[in-house]
């Protein structure tokens, strides 16, 4: 937890110091050197001094909540209504091959190999015409599980009677905790937007109110009277999966004012693949500039507001490329294939694509 600047400067050794000068200053005549009764007296007195202070650094964050309140941050929340959304656990169904009449009990654990992600059989089936499908839940809740097809494909314990199983869809619904500042993020807005009868930002709350969504906009009237289109993502802005994106359509669709025609869509990514021939700087290389240039355009993209579109100048994207280390020069430099400003549209979230670096 971070404390301001005025206690870090606040150590026992200037407390001490500030009243050993104000003694002498007023003209008692005691003995202060170190190791006197007077000076070690002093050093307890500054110490607890001090020790006070930390406790005053660390009320700080307790009663104005920001990033770093940790558990306080639920305790605020709560005073609004809002709670800390607790993550999900994904979901799929397993196809399991073997002999006719074997029974798969309720629980049997199935896990991914490459990961060793273990998933519970939510109910027990039996191998018929030599195939059974089962439906499987994440052991744990996290993101983590949403594994892709044919991820899935041994078990814990062997059952007899079963030869092979494997999910032929991706693991879908699974969603981290909230973090502390997801919840910040929700706290904050609650707080400075206004928020009235199915305005935009009560969509916006509505939406990131859904377990697995951390990032929401809302166009208004965007196919006529009457209807509302939110673009949700997740933690790091990626698109959802249609668990989610269901369970947020239906969360809102329980809240909003009757007569509104609401449409929930996961955001897309787009990619912007980035070109430059350049000329390098004395110890540097076309690699070190690829790493240097996708971090800075990275930045850029992350700091452009969520659910609008926007448009973004050719010359922000060739400041980035300045601004690298290992930059002395150019002589070509293109986004998304071009050279002109790039838009981007609400329902999308640009990230960097292939960079490709050459040097002149």
């Amino acid at each position: 937890m971070t404390q301001p600047s005025v206690f870090e400067s606040r150590t026992p050794e200037v407390i001490k110091a500030e009243i050993l000068t104000a003694m002498t200053a007023s003209g008692v005549e005691i003995d202060t050197r170190e190791g006197s009764y007077t000076n070690t007296l002093i050093s307890q007195v500054a110490y607890a001094l001090w020790q006070h202070s930390q406790l005053l650094a660390g009320l700080l964050p307790i009663v104005f909540p920001g990033p770093d309140s940790g558990e306080y941050l639920d305790l605020h929340a709560a005073q609004l209504g809002m709670v800390r959304q607790p993550g999900t656990k994904a979901r799929v169904e397993v196809t399991f091959t073997g002999t006719d009449g074997t029974v798969i009990p309720a629980g049997t654990a199935v896990y991914a190999p490459d990961s060793g992600l273990r998933y519970l059989t939510l109910e027990a089936v039996t191998i018929t015409d030599e195939t059974a499908v089962a439906t499987v839940e994440a052991e744990n809740i996290g993101a983590d599980y949403n594994v892709p097809a044919g991820s899935i494909t041994s078990m814990a314990v062997n059952v007899p009677g079963v030869d092979d199983l494997s999910n032929l869809k991706a693991a879908a619904g699974g969603s981290d905790p909230e973090s502390d500042v997801d919840l910040y993020t929700r706290i904050h807005d609650r707080l400075s937007l206004p928020i009235t009868s199915g305005n935009a930002n009560h969509y916006i709350q509505w939406a990131k109110e859904v377990t697995g969504v951390s990032y929401a906009g809302c166009i208004p009237l965007w196919a006529g009277n009457g209807t509302v289109k939110v673009v949700i993502a997740g933690a790091d802005k990626g698109a959802v999966d249609e668990e989610i994106r269901s369970a947020c359509a239906a969360h809102i669709e329980e809240e909003k004012p009757i007569g509104a025609t609401v449409t929930v869509v996961s955001v897309t990514e787009m990619e912007l693949p980035v070109t430059a021939a350049v000329t390098l700087m004395e110890g540097y290389s076309t690699e070190d500039v690829t790493n240097q240039l996708t971090a800075a355009v990275s930045a850029l993209l992350t700091s452009q507001p969520f659910g609008q579109a926007v448009v973004i100048p050719y010359s922000r994207f060739l400041a980035c490329l300045l601004q690298c280390a290992g930059v002395a020069d150019y002589s070509s430099f293109t986004v998304n294939s071009g050279t002109a400003a790039v838009s981007v549209a609400a329902e999308a979230v640009p990230v960097v694509g292939t960079v490709n670096i050459t040097e002149t």
